[in-house]
């Protein structure tokens, strides 16, 4: 997505992030990424754009109606008075503006009192239900930040300090009785709205941006010798203990385990404990709350183009990892999954073992065939085993192998890791498009949406333009038990996310596992899931990115108009038109077409609903009636 005149983002990428804690320096950058992944049209500017007059002068403003626009920043700026002046300006006629990690200066424009720095907390669920916050349903892990209180502005959520309690799924005796606001000392103020003149702001005191980056991007793995890889949930910042639940599996659940070993209970013994919340994945709908919010309570409308097509809430992907490449157990998974008619991602280690007939199968299916790079499989070379020259290799052989001209997805055999981000550039320098490597036990990276990787550690916010696709958990009822299905899908499905779920070929042939197979995709398809493969995700969501919405010269007094341009086909792309708090759904047409939209709720704000077939220009006209 590129800009428009309703939102505008002021980043500074040259200024690094405030604090003293060992995060991110300069992660402020990747709101962008946030902003485009949501299909949610911006422009990012620089702190000079809020001084009137300047060179980089915002040219937007609120309409003569009263209707505001928004302004973001992005992180805790270095305002000069100037700036100050036009933020506070921008507030007072009539704009909405949304701080990020601190209020930049602007204490009394947010309502609150900056009392210093936040290193490391955990938002908590609000008391009382606010639309902004309402999908803060347990403790979030955040990093960096200000801690703030609020003096003329209103509290709508709060952060904490210390260890969070351990929760269980389903539980709510299990929830702890949070202190009233106030009354505990480790506690500040999180999300505080205000208005001030014409004007709203909301403050996000805890650094959002920088949250989302670390949880997702981790930190370095570093192999303990002589090994040259270790597993990527090592790199994971979450703990197990402090950020996970303990999932609470039905009696039925037994039938899976009549071999497993008995606790004193009697029930199967097996750690059911797993990180059940997609923690980045919640940090970025508090983002996207507090803009719809802000526009919605304006009576003002905003365009997104959403997730997926056909008004679908989320996806479901099945990957497997050759580990071996027996032919027998790799023709029962076909079979079994073309029964299904659910189209997956194999993970193939380019070593003998799959014949010409078995690819020629998986390439004439819905299937697709990835690298599964196994550190050292290549021929003894003077290089290390963990090397982008091992890596190399090993595509070219699949290719060779495969007859394909070029490989789109990876994921690694063992999940081996090393370092923090340089396998991604491996990745992008030998075309891989998308890699699969992180997950494992539920949301170690905190998030069911593919994203992009960003280098955090120097200004300009350089992205490594491989997506990456976490997965969730390996061979239910093998690794862990198929009690962990359920509410992880569902996780996935309240995120608008990817379901992704790992079977190896080895274990098809236990009656438990294929009974998983069965079952995960039979409830997946319950809740509307479609299974797509890892390249398909990959060409839809590059496709999406590059699609642009502005607005257009149609614009009236109770109407809008939409300039789209999608330079890729988006078969049946689902367009979503905010709707005001108040007032009854738009008459909308399709380049002067009309079209019938669909009522529906995402991110808890009520949107209208159309899905079109996208490619090319477009344009989009909206009229609400009289209210």
């Amino acid at each position: 997505m590129v800009t428009t005149q309703s939102i505008a983002v002021i980043v500074s990428s040259e200024q690094p992030r405030k604090g003293n804690t060992d995060l991110p320096v300069y992660a402020a950058p990747y709101i962008s990424e946030i902003l485009r992944h949501a299909g949610i049209p911006f422009s990012l500017l620089p702190p000079d754009a809020l001084v009137a007059g300047s060179s980089s002068a915002l040219q937007w403003r609120t309409q003569q109606t009263g209707s505001p626009r928004l302004l973001i920043l992005a992180q805790d700026l270095d305002l000069n008075a100037d700036q100050k002046a036009g933020a506070a300006a921008f507030v007072e006629s009539g704009g909405a503006l949304i701080g990020i990690a601190g209020a930049s200066g602007l204490d009394g424009l947010f309502g609150v009192r900056t009392d210093g720095f936040l290193d490391e907390g955990y938002l908590r669920p609000p008391s009382e239900t606010h639309p902004v916050t309402a999908g803060l349903r347990r403790e979030i892990h955040v990093f960096g930040g200000s801690r703030v209180t609020a003096t003329t502005g209103a509290a709508l959520s709060q952060v904490r300090t210390g260890e969070p309690p351990i929760l269980g799924l389903g539980c709510p005796s299990d929830r702890p009785t949070l202190p009233a606001p106030g009354t505990d000392n480790s506690s500040a103020d999180a999300v505080v709205a205000h208005t001030s003149g014409r004007g709203r702001t909301l403050l996000i005191a805890p650094d959002l941006i920088t949250s989302v980056v670390h949880i997702q991007q981790g930190k370095p793995v570093t192999p303990a010798a002589p090994r040259e890889s270790t597993g990527t949930p090592q790199g994971s910042i979450l703990d197990p203990d402090r950020d996970g639940d303990i999932v609470e599996i039905d009696a039925l659940d037994d039938l899976y385990y009549s071999h497993a070993a008995r606790g004193e209970d009697g029930r199967p013994h097996y750690n059911r404990r797993v990180l059940l919340t997609p923690m980045a994945d919640v940090l970025r709908e508090l983002l996207l709350r507090a803009i719809f919010h802000l526009f919605s309570s304006a009576g003002e409308t905003l365009p997104v183009l959403w997730y997926w097509p056909r008004g679908l809430h989320s996806i479901a992907h099945m990957s497997h990892d050759s580990d071996g490449n027996r032919q027998s157990l790799a023709w029962s998974l076909y079979e079994l999954l073309h029964s299904l008619d659910a189209p997956s991602t194999w993970c193939t280690m380019p070593v003998s073992g799959y014949t010409r007939a078995f690819y020629n199968a998986l390439q004439q299916s819905d299937s697709e065939i990835a690298l599964h790079y196994a550190t050292g499989n290549a021929p003894l070379r003077e290089d290390r085993r963990w090397s982008q020259m091992d890596f190399d290799w090993q595509y070219d052989t699949l290719c060779y192998e495969t007859r394909l001209s070029r490989i789109v997805s990876n994921k690694n055999h063992g999940l081996a890791w090393q370092g923090r981000l340089e396998f991604y550039r491996w990745c992008q320098a030998k075309g891989i498009q998308i890699e699969q490597s992180r997950g494992d036990r539920g949301f170690t990276f905190g998030t069911s949406h593919p994203w992009l990787p960003m280098q955090d550690d120097r200004p300009g916010g350089e992205f490594i333009d491989v997506l990456a696709l976490c997965f969730l958990t390996q061979d239910l009822t093998v690794v862990c038990p198929h009690g962990f299905m359920r509410p992880l899908a569902d996780q996935c499905h309240a995120a608008y996310g990817v379901a992704h779920f790992l079977f190896h070929p080895t274990h098809i042939e236990d009656p438990e596992c294929e009974r998983a197979i069965r079952e995960t995709v039979a409830y997946t398809r319950s809740l509307g899931m479609e299974w797509w493969t890892s390249a398909a995700i990959n060409t839809w969501e590059r496709a999406r990115r590059r699609a642009a919405i502005t607005q257009g010269e149609g614009a009236s007094a109770g109407g809008r108009a939409y300039l789209i341009q999608a330079p890729d086909s988006l078969p049946q792309a689902t367009l979503l038109f905010l709707l005001p708090a108040s007032g009854n759904p738009p008459a909308l047409t399709l380049d002067g077409e009309a079209v019938s939209s669909l009522s529906v709720e995402r991110y808890g704000h009520r949107f209208a609903q159309i899905a079109v077939d996208l490619c090319g220009e477009h344009e989009i006209g909206m009229r609400f009636g009289e209210e």
